[in-house]
């Protein structure tokens, strides 16, 4: 069976929270009963899917998912609100997520969210997560990862994490200091923008990417696991050209293969031949499932791995192989 590592879950406490606020990030009921998620940049169908995790449960059953690492995800626009709004909401999800993961300690593995205006509350929650529910470890925006310096701010919470062999999922969103600005050209379409904003979450992944793996950065903290959203965006077709680039304008640099010890990438929303390359570039043995439930289907994530030309060792290390040693630590 195989183990999730990218899932996402909304506890009932925090949508009954979401739902009193007024501005973005909110929860709203149409007159037909039927939900509506209303992140900073747009919106989302909300519905059962993302809050009952019995249900959930049910339909890992049905689809022959193992486990799920599930998370509180940064698109969503909770995490990176001011201190005062977002400590509460975390802590309400938080909560939630430490009854589910001891109530179904056999199939869900819980992330941290973390309220990201303070790095002091941010280490205090993470802590309080850790030391008293044994969480798994927390996620964090990839856009806290666009620099080198952006990263160092968050050395605090990597020391720890290092200390305690915690793991870091890297996952789309904002840092604290940054408000998303949808850019709505009229004449297109809304598919045609959700295009454009598809290439733009893979682009900015890629750059945290760079960050994690061509900087000594990670080198600081070899005794915890990082794993980052999308296949590490671009980064697997754009990576030869990269190379080439810097061969042609600095002859004597080297820049490191695309692999590190510590730091894996998962599968999420991504497709066979996606799959194919990123195994090329980084291997088998860096890749975990993810499937972005319930935003994305759990079942064509699971497709997507059967669909490659991936042999058999391969396609079992991406669906469990890898996250079992990840999970055993």
């Amino acid at each position: 069976m195989a183990i999730d590592f990218h899932a996402h879950y909304i506890a009932p406490k925090l949508m009954e929270m979401l739902e009193k606020r007024s501005s973005d990030p909110r929860i709203s009921r149409n007159a037909d009963g039927s939900m509506l998620y209303h992140m900073p940049i747009s919106t989302l169908p909300y519905s059962s899917a993302y809050y009952d995790m019995a249900e959930r449960i049910e339909y890992l059953d049905h689809i022959g998912m193992e486990k799920q690492v599930i998370s509180l995800p940064g698109l969503l626009g909770i995490d990176y609100l001011p201190l005062e709004q977002s400590l509460p909401l975390i802590k309400a999800s938080n909560d939630d997520y430490a009854v589910h993961s001891l109530k179904y300690k056999d199939r869900i593995v819980p992330l941290a969210a973390l309220p990201l205006a303070d790095i002091g509350a941010m280490e205090d929650e993470l802590k309080r997560c850790v030391e008293n529910y044994d969480f798994f470890g927390a996620i964090l925006p990839n856009n806290s990862f666009l620099s080198l310096d952006y990263a160092n701010e968050l050395k605090p919470l990597f020391h720890y994490a290092n200390q305690k062999k915690l793991h870091f999922f890297i996952h789309p969103g904002w840092r604290h200091d940054q408000y998303p600005i949808l850019d709505r050209r009229p004449k297109d379409p809304d598919e045609l923008l959700i295009a454009r904003g598809a290439l733009g979450v893979q682009h900015d992944i890629s750059l945290a990417l760079i960050t994690l793996l061509y900087t000594v950065f990670l080198d600081q903290f070899p005794d915890m696991t990082v794993h980052i959203a999308n296949l590490g965006g671009t980064f697997p077709m754009v990576v030869e050209r990269m190379h080439h680039t810097v061969e042609a304008r600095f002859p004597n640099a080297e820049l490191p293969p695309a692999r590190r010890e510590n730091l894996f990438v998962d599968s999420s929303s991504l497709g066979p031949r996606a799959l194919e390359l990123a195994v090329e570039i980084y291997g088998a043995d860096k890749i975990v499932i993810g499937t972005d439930t319930p935003i994305f289907s759990a079942e064509t994530g699971l497709r997507v791995v059967s669909e490659t030309r991936l042999s058999k060792d391969e396609k079992e290390l991406i669906l469990s192989g890898n996250a079992l040693k990840l999970l055993s630590r």
